[in-house]
């Protein structure tokens, strides 16, 4: 017997993966509108040797509100829904109800969800939006968005010079579009930050610290 084929839900974001993949971006955002509240919607992709909550995880995401954006939830998607740790924790902060079994819920979400996925990465990005990815591209400290250096990576074992992340390039990307337009193409460059404010530097102090070396 012939097995059924299931179709995906999430049509847009096969597309949307492999554009990011193509533009070296591991994180994009969207927005996502839902009982009448605005989302920013935070689309991260798994490392290499990152462990995936599921067999078929294709992306994490985190939805922060749009008004208030220390607030926030987690979760992962896959080509059929967006999977959240728990019902408590998505209704409390959807502002949902309970009462409907927990598959149903998602399931209904991630109907709604998936007509705000984009087929590509957008390249206009509000101030808000770029600050969030900035803080999120790295994974480490979310707080570290104040560049205070901008350093050579010296050089392999063959010679060769080691280049910058993909998500260090995003991060200075998102946060110093205009310094890293100039210095993109320098791959041997890597950008330093710090979550304390009084270190960060301007465009003009960190470019003068490269001319100085």
């Amino acid at each position: 017997m012939k097995k059924e084929k299931i179709e995906i839900r999430f049509k847009n974001l096969p597309f949307l993966l492999n554009d990011m993949e193509k533009k070296e971006w591991i994180i994009d955002s969207f927005l996502f509108k839902y009982k009448k509240e605005q989302y920013i919607v935070i689309l991260t992709l798994y490392g290499d040797k990152e462990r995936k909550p599921g067999k078929y995880a294709k992306a994490k995401v985190e939805f922060v509100k749009n008004n208030n954006t220390n607030h926030s939830i987690k979760g992962y998607i896959d080509f059929y829904e967006v999977r959240f740790n728990n019902v408590k924790d998505f209704c409390d902060f959807f502002g949902v109800e309970s009462g409907n079994a927990m598959r149903d819920l998602f399931k209904d979400f991630s109907q709604v969800f998936s007509d705000f996925i984009p087929k590509e990465k957008i390249i206009s990005k509000s101030d808000t939006e770029r600050k969030l990815i900035g803080s999120r591209a790295e994974g480490n400290n979310p707080n570290a968005v104040y560049c205070y250096d901008i350093r050579r990576n010296g050089r392999k074992t063959d010679g060769s010079p080691n280049e910058r992340s993909i998500e260090n390039s995003n991060k200075a990307q998102s946060l110093l579009p205009e310094l890293y337009e100039q210095f993109f193409r320098e791959k041997n460059l890597s950008f330093y930050f710090s979550d304390k404010k009084e270190l960060g530097k301007s465009d003009d102090e960190l470019r003068k610290a490269i001319a100085s070396r």
